[in-house]
């Protein structure tokens, strides 16, 4: 095995195998699966529906779609702590805390990053992007999006990356698999959004499951899920607070509005973002390596 090849397997071996530090059976992971689908499902509904009647003003139906999500957390939470017996924490990290650090760098590298290429398409594309920014609007998503939305892409890379990962790591101890088998299944759920509708499904599966492949593939080189969270949350708080799409899921007052997303640039700003990305952190070379 060459040294590049170890930097990526050996972390990557001891991410999966944390599955074993608590019962880690087949039928176990199938009966947890088909436990978060409906909490997930059915709970999740019942969270939007509670979180609607909330007198929140412009910000209720943003609080209402997280809330949904945040029930897929405790759900995760939940089923690897009584059905697995193990700590949450093994979803995240090998080590006895999580690192919040880690957390805001990878929030931090991405967001740069991600608004470079936005401001790229700004100047390839005159009038994409116009300014629409309302101070009294959006100060109460900034509060709201930095509550929710840390919260929300922890949930999906907590399921994803780390529990359905993990899930797969016990069926195929070559990294590729997982890391593969998740992203279809990331994918899924995000065929829903406005998004697919108006842009094609093709396009826009590719786009997510380009996504869903990174943040597995920087997961496992990392062996630990702090990256992808940070990554995430940096990536879905751009949308929320900075740069809006018409389209986009989440109607809030940004201080830009495109009036359209551009998938096939999305797509290709992605690829290149994730290989900075990924060379950023694992591409320097390191003492003692």
């Amino acid at each position: 095995m060459n040294t590049a090849a170890a930097r990526f397997d050996a972390p990557a071996a001891r991410y999966l195998a944390l599955a074993g530090a608590g019962r880690s059976a087949w039928w176990r992971y199938l009966t947890g699966i088909a436990l978060l689908v409906p909490v997930w499902i059915v709970g999740g509904a019942y969270a939007y529906g509670l979180a609607m009647r909330l007198p929140l003003g412009e910000v209720t139906e943003f609080v209402a779609i997280n809330a949904s999500i945040l029930v897929l957390l405790a759900g995760v939470v939940v089923v690897t702590v009584l059905l697995h017996r193990r700590s949450w924490r093994t979803l995240v990290t090998p080590l006895p805390r999580v690192d919040p650090r880690r957390i805001l760098q990878g929030a931090a590298v991405w967001v740069v990053l991600a608004a470079f290429f936005c401001a790229a398409e700004s100047l390839l594309h005159p009038g994409r992007y116009a300014w629409s920014f309302d101070l009294q609007r959006w100060l109460p998503f900034v509060a709201a999006a930095l509550l929710l939305t840390p919260l929300q892409c922890a949930a999906e890379e907590m399921v994803f990356r780390g529990y359905l990962m993990q899930a797969f790591g016990r069926l195929c101890r070559r990294p590729v698999v997982p890391a593969i088998a998740s992203s279809v299944l990331f994918t899924l759920p995000h065929l829903y959004n406005p998004e697919v509708a108006a842009y094609g499904l093709a396009i826009m599966a590719a786009n997510y499951f380009a996504m869903g492949l990174f943040l597995a593939v920087v997961t496992l080189r990392d062996g630990r899920l702090e990256l992808a969270i940070g990554a995430h949350a940096g990536n879905n708080l751009l949308l929320v607070l900075f740069i809006h799409y018409e389209d986009s899921v989440f109607r809030t007052p940004s201080v830009f509005t495109a009036g359209t997303l551009d998938p096939v640039y999305s797509l290709v700003t992605l690829l290149l973002g994730a290989i900075l990305f990924y060379g950023w952190f694992f591409g320097r070379t390191r003492a003692g390596e």
